[in-house]
């Protein structure tokens, strides 16, 4: 799982609301990852394994990241319902399907870009799904790194056979043991899409907008986010 350093699909949501964060996250040293990270870039790549060798899931037992290791525990409760939920979603297998792909926005936005789990041609509809193996609940309702992920695989020329002539496009986290599906115009793609782009032209400005919010959970410059250290309350008393 790749992605740009200046927004990928799990920075979208936060630039958007914060473009100053990131030109402050550029000035973080690198985090080291954390278990639960690796665990989920483990997954990540055992699913990966099974949709482009056609193994089992069994086949990938023992399989490593890191200090991490694919375990039967792991494979019965993470591996096995996700790649039920994929039967769910195409129950006679006829989708064409692409499997970790890097997709862009081109010229439109030079430095956005990232990794997109799966996409799917499914009959007129195009289905771009994210795998998450956290244990707190994601949705894909009006999701960030999904509409960015479904915006960019739109402008990504390997992929125009998967959205030339798609009169649909379904956005849908499998979360096991749950799923959630949302479905997003091209207009409301084309929104997101520009209002990205402003935000990544703002965070150039000589003083771009901070903001606090519910995007800051994961803002790597949030221990000296002056949001957050008390510098921007001390500045306006």
């Amino acid at each position: 799982m790749q992605h740009s350093t200046v927004v990928g699909g799990s920075t979208a949501a936060r630039v958007i609301n914060c473009p100053a964060s990131v030109a402050l996250a550029e000035q973080m040293p690198t985090q080291a990852g954390s278990r639960y990270a690796d665990e989920g870039t483990l997954l990540h790549d055992a699913i990966a394994t099974v949709l482009d060798t056609g193994r089992s899931a069994k086949q990938c037992l023992g399989m490593r990241f890191n200090q991490e290791i694919l375990t039967q525990e792991l494979i019965d409760e993470k591996l096995l319902p996700a790649l039920a939920a994929l039967d769910e979603i195409d129950p006679d297998k006829s989708a064409e399907m692409s499997v970790e792909t890097r997709v862009d926005f081109g010229n439109f936005i030079p430095q956005a870009w990232g990794s997109c789990d799966v996409i799917m041609r499914q009959g007129t509809k195009v289905i771009v799904l994210d795998w998450k193996f956290g244990r707190e609940p994601v949705s894909a309702v009006e999701n960030a790194q999904l509409m960015f992920y479904a915006a960019a695989a739109n402008r990504t020329a390997a992929l125009d056979w998967a959205f030339q002539g798609a009169t649909e496009i379904e956005l849908i986290i499998v979360q096991p043991p749950g799923m959630s599906r949302w479905t997003v115009t091209h207009l409301e793609l084309e929104i997101f899409e520009r209002t990205l782009r402003a935000a990544v032209l703002a965070s150039q400005a000589p003083e771009p907008r901070l903001a606090a919010g519910a995007w800051c959970r994961w803002c790597p410059a949030k221990p000296t986010c002056p949001q957050h250290t008390g510098a921007v309350e001390r500045a306006l008393a």
